[in-house]
């Protein structure tokens, strides 16, 4: 039995602090009382891993992943709508540009097709939701106010 105690007080995880594990463990249960996505929270966390790990661009993939599973595989309304925001905000930037005098003609050929990708993407992102919400394919609790 000694033996078995001397053991438990040399383990690293029995003996570490628990500072930034306890704070994890609040913060994930702070963002449930919240109401956040469950999304939020695994990105929440996969940053915190990257950060400990050293592993630059860790948390952005999981993202990734998350956006094209949970979104563009099973579409779940939250990440097509994350998506939505992301491409109408880069649309914005290049609009931006192509005003700009910045560029060469070429440039503002090629800056304007970008343009109509990015309309073109919108429009596909605004159907497919209207069709995961038709669908009531959402994988998580709607926000307070949504159905």
């Amino acid at each position: 039995m000694n033996e078995e105690n001397e053991k438990k007080e040399l383990d690293p995880l029995v003996t570490q602090p628990h500072g930034r594990e306890q704070q994890m463990k609040m913060e994930i249960l702070n963002m449930i009382h919240s109401g956040a996505s469950p999304y939020d929270i695994i990105y929440r966390v996969a940053q915190r891993l990257e950060k400990a790990s050293g592993e630059p661009g860790y948390a952005a993939y999981v993202n990734d992943q998350l956006r094209a599973v949970y979104g563009f595989a099973l579409k779940d309304t939250i990440e097509l709508e994350a998506e939505l925001d992301e491409v109408k905000a880069r649309l914005e930037r290049i609009k931006k540009a192509y005003d700009s005098d910045e560029f060469t003609e070429e440039e503002h050929i090629r800056i304007g097709f970008a343009v109509d990708r990015h309309k073109k993407n919108i429009a596909r992102l605004e159907l497919m939701i209207q069709e995961a919400k038709a669908n009531r394919t959402s994988l998580t609790v709607p926000k307070f106010g949504k159905l």
